[in-house]
């Protein structure tokens, strides 16, 4: 058997060993359960957070195993009007490669989110300070315990800081006997947040809505008129829409973005489509497929995932996948993938 293949095929036993441990524990603790934090006493304050451990394989490049996210939330409750919350994250704590290089060395530590709340109507709240950037579904759910696969789809992350720190409208309004759910928000990371986000916005202005057609079938558009702090000379417009459609324990969801830029041929779009269903008991299969453009001359890329899901639990998971596609080497390679993700 293929070393590589091997060592990922251990790694995805001993997540499942440490998820069945999991699990045990949060049945054997009835004033506990995964996914909802620590009560502090009376204080108001919650203590919680996720961790992952990764594995991958690719095709043509070393094997990796890291502790990739491990993430410490902390909200208060001040009061029914106002509440803070907090997301403070090291990233690769702990990797070793192929070649027994092994340790801390590429640990980072990021303060993701810091924000107050402030309810100033049922419908609508006022928040400042650092946030998700409102694009699409997959990056306001963030966390590793909540997505269905180990690798993250390229149209998520890679045409808009995933971040950004200013101020936010948020609430809903009633449209057609349902309710529009709206995010608008202003950039103001020059100022506040400069150098803590992978190429932070510069000056950026957006919204985001989200409406539910059903119960089952939610539809979503985002707007984004921004800079980057690396690229201050040019300013980018992307439009983005998605949709998420639940049934049962099936699921589909979409999400496609369009980046145009000053620059005459800079604009690209990306996208992708991802189905889950249930196979038995706990576990799933899951299958994506990717469409990316990208810079330069890399061309257009396409990727295939088919991997499993076992989640015993909603607030852990254990995913193993296989990626595979064309002109996506140097953005998603192919290869094994696997991880153990809980909420706690």
């Amino acid at each position: 058997m293929n070393a590589r293949l091997a060592l990922f095929i251990l790694i995805g036993l001993a997540s499942l060993g440490l998820a069945t441990g999991a699990e045990a524990v949060d049945h054997a603790a009835p004033d506990y359960r995964l996914g909802q934090g620590y009560p502090l006493g009376s204080t108001g304050l919650r203590l919680g957070g996720y961790t992952s451990l990764h594995a991958e394989a690719p095709r043509t490049g070393p094997w990796r195993v890291g502790l990739s996210d491990l993430s410490l939330f902390l909200s208060w409750q001040a009061s029914d009007r106002l509440r803070f919350f907090s997301e403070l994250e090291a990233g690769d704590a702990f990797t070793a490669t192929e070649g027994g290089r092994a340790g801390g060395h590429d640990a980072r530590f990021e303060l993701e989110r810091l924000y107050g709340d402030a309810l100033v109507t049922d419908s609508l709240a006022l928040r400042f300070g650092k946030f998700l950037t409102p694009v699409g579904r997959w990056n306001l759910l963030h966390a590793d315990p909540l997505v269905w696969t180990a690798t993250r789809p390229v149209a998520t992350e890679s045409l808009f800081s995933k971040h950004a720190t200013g101020l936010m409208l948020l609430g809903h309004i009633p449209l057609m006997e349902r309710r529009l759910e709206y995010q608008v928000y202003a950039d103001l990371t020059r100022s506040l947040d400069p150098h803590r986000s992978e190429n932070p916005f510069d000056n950026a202005a957006g919204l985001h809505t989200l409406y539910a057609l059903s119960e089952q079938l939610q539809v979503g558009a985002s707007y984004l008129s921004f800079e980057l702090n690396t690229d201050r000379h040019r300013r980018h417009h992307l439009a983005g829409v998605e949709a998420n459609w639940r049934h049962r324990r099936y699921e589909l969801t979409t999400e496609w973005v369009y980046r145009a830029s000053q620059d005459r041929g800079a604009s690209l779009w990306q996208g992708f489509v991802q189905g889950v269903a249930p196979i038995a008991g706990d576990w799933y299969a899951v299958g994506r497929y990717e469409l990316f453009q990208q810079p330069g001359n890399l061309g257009t890329g396409q990727v295939g995932v088919l991997g499993f899901a076992y989640r015993p639990l909603p607030p852990l998971v254990v995913k193993f996948e296989y990626r595979l596609g064309t002109h996506n080497e140097q953005t998603a390679p192919d290869g094994f993938y696997t991880s153990f993700a809980v909420l706690f």
